[in-house]
């Protein structure tokens, strides 16, 4: 391949295809992007399947300690595992946007948005405020 060019995919066989077939391929092929960590679990999976990987789950015990939502004293590992927002809505099953919610919260927090308040508790962690009576406050930019 000359200096410059892009170069094509590279094949598990070593095999380098020409950019012209891997545009082929990206327009009749369906793509889905996935993130692995070095050991290649899957961690990040956009749209493709709604349910956590075990490795996700794993990563997910590992930085939270209980449910998600403040106050909650379910551990993390008798949680479901939630999406920060919303899959049916166009949710990501990546990483950075799941958490543990128990049963309760998990389902209360969809069917009732309103009263819940999500903040950042880190680069890529949630937690959830519940508001029990009413309606959540609403933030000024």
């Amino acid at each position: 391949m000359a200096p410059g060019t892009a170069p094509g995919l590279l094949l598990a066989t070593g095999q380098v295809l020409p950019v012209s077939s891997v545009h082929r391929l990206a327009r009749t092929s369906t793509l889905v992007r996935i993130v692995m960590n070095a050991e290649g679990q899957v961690l990040d999976m956009g749209r493709k399947v709604r349910l956590a990987t075990p490795a996700q789950r794993r990563a997910i015990f590992a930085r939270y300690a209980t449910c998600w939502v403040d106050g909650c004293p379910l551990p993390a590992t008798m949680c479901q595992i939630d999406h920060a927002d919303n899959w049916s809505t166009g949710g990501l099953t990546d990483l950075k946007l799941l958490g543990p919610a128990c049963q309760f919260h998990n389902r209360d927090r969809y069917q009732h948005p309103d009263r819940y308040t999500r903040r950042n508790v880190g680069e890529d962690r949630w937690a959830f405020t519940y508001h029990r009576l009413g309606r959540a406050p609403r933030l000024h930019d």
